[in-house]
C-alpha cells in the first residue's frame, strides 16, 4: 500500500482560485470583446469570440466548482478538526472532574473517619470525666466521713458539745457539680 502524504489543502484551495480567477477573467474578456463585435456589427469576429467564449466557460464553470469544493473541504476539516478538539476537551474535562470526585470522595472518607475517631475519643473522655467526678464525690464522702469521726472523737472526750444539727460536710465536688449544667448532665445522664 502506498503512503499518502496529506495534502496541502491551503496550497490546493490558493492554486484552484488562482485557474479560476484566471479563467473568469479570460471569458469576460472573450464575452465584453463580443459586445462589442456585436455592436459594432463584425458578425464574423462575433461568431469567433462566441466560439472562444464558449470554450473557456465550461474550464471557467469546472475551475469555479473546484474552487467551492476545496473551500468545502476546508470547511469540512476545520470542522471536523473541531470536533476533536471538541471531543478532546470534554475528555479532559471528564477525567478532571473524575479525578477531582475520587480526590474529594477519599477526603470526605478520611474526614469521617478522624470524626468517628474524634467523637469516640470524645465519648471516651466524657466516660472519663463522669469517672472523675464519681471517684471525686465518693472521695469526698469519705473526708465527710472522716470529719464525722473527728467530730464524735472530740464529743466522746468531751473537747466538743455534741450539736443537734451535726457537722457540715464538705461538698465542693457536689456543689460544683450541681451548678455546673454540663457536668450535671455528665455525671447524670452520659452512661
Amino acid at each position: 500500500m502506498a503512503t499518502r502524504n496529506a495534502p496541502n489543502i491551503g496550497q490546493q484551495l490558493a492554486e484552484a482560485q488562482r485557474e479560476a480567477r484566471d479563467l473568469r477573467i479570460e471569458l469576460d474578456r472573450a464575452e465584453g470583446e463580443l459586445a462589442q463585435a456585436l455592436e459594432a456589427k463584425d458578425y464574423e469576429a462575433a461568431a469567433a469570440l462566441k466560439r472562444k467564449a464558449d470554450d473557456v466557460r465550461p474550464h471557467v464553470l469546472l475551475a469555479e466548482a473546484q474552487v467551492s469544493a476545496v473551500q468545502s473541504t476546508v470547511a469540512a476539516l476545520a470542522e471536523h478538526q473541531r470536533q476533536e478538539n471538541a471531543a478532546a476537551a470534554e475528555k479532559e474535562r471528564q477525567e478532571r472532574a473524575q479525578a477531582i470526585q475520587a480526590e474529594a470522595r477519599a477526603a470526605e472518607q478520611q474526614a469521617l473517619e478522624e470524626s468517628a475517631r474524634l467523637f469516640d475519643e470524645a465519648k471516651a473522655g466524657v466516660g472519663k470525666l463522669r469517672d472523675l467526678l464519681k471517684q471525686a464525690l465518693l472521695v469526698e464522702q469519705q473526708a465527710g466521713h472522716h470529719r464525722q469521726t473527728a467530730y464524735q472523737a472530740r464529743v466522746d472526750v468531751g473537747l466538743e458539745a455534741p450539736s443537734m444539727y451535726g457537722i457540715s460536710r464538705p461538698n465542693y465536688v457536689q456543689a460544683g457539680v450541681d451548678e455546673s449544667r454540663l457536668l450535671t448532665d455528665i455525671f447524670r445522664h452520659i452512661d
